[in-house]
């Protein structure tokens, strides 16, 4: 008999000698994250979003919001810009805004992207009880644009803001992933890039984005 032979025959005469494991229910379903019942999600999206370093900046309406975007765009001193397309972000007039400050747009390989000073994105939702950003990628939609350049700036509306990621997944499962079946990735953002060294003293910037700056649009229709 083979030595292969011997060892199977162990381990079927062991499994034959043992015992099944006890039928047991499921245990009941904790999330990580606590959220009150009577919590306000805004609120506590952005005091979340804050606690990691991000800048979040309140726009009654989608004119307010552009306004924003402006005074973040002189403040950074922008020459060269990489955003998702129009169509993909809640608000119009990006580019317009761009076009008057004389901002560049990049498009292209990692390497062009790279050279931009922000990247303007939307986003798919907002997580209150971590103020984390989800952002799919795909066409018109470039993941680069929120990793790459030193500073990302998010439009977000107020209405996308889930409570925890378990509400986003649970959506996701109820429309049959129909955004992960079509998206070439899913990004969560909770803040500015960070990392720690041996010794864990916190470092930021290393992987991504020094600054996050998040415009929340309260009314796109006012």
């Amino acid at each position: 008999m083979s030595a292969r032979e011997d060892i199977l025959n162990a381990l079927r005469a062991a499994r034959a000698k043992g015992k099944s494991f006890a039928e047991t229910s499921p245990s009941a379903h904790l999330p990580v994250t606590r959220l009150s019942d009577e919590e306000d999600l805004k609120a506590r999206f952005i005091a979340e979003a804050e606690r990691v370093r991000a800048q979040v900046h309140r726009a009654p309406n989608a004119l307010a919001a552009l306004e924003l975007l402006r005074a973040l765009l002189i403040q950074i001193g922008a020459r060269r810009a990489t955003l998702w397309d129009e169509a993909h972000l809640p608000v119009q007039g990006v580019k317009a805004v761009l076009a008057e400050l004389g901002i560049q747009r990049l498009q292209g390989d990692n390497a062009t992207v790279a050279q931009a000073d922000v990247g303007i994105t939307g986003a798919d939702c907002a997580l209150a009880t971590t103020g984390t950003l989800v952002l799919s990628s795909g066409p018109g939609r470039p993941r680069m644009a929120s990793l790459l350049p030193p500073v990302h700036i998010a439009l977000l509306t107020e209405d996308l803001i889930l409570p925890r990621l378990e509400d986003y997944i649970a959506a996701q499962r109820a429309q049959r992933l129909g955004v992960f079946r079509r998206s070439s990735a899913i990004t969560l953002i909770s803040g500015v890039s960070r990392t720690s060294d041996i010794e864990m003293h916190p470092v930021f910037g290393v992987h991504g984005p020094t600054a996050l700056h998040i415009v929340l649009i309260e009314n796109l229709s006012a």
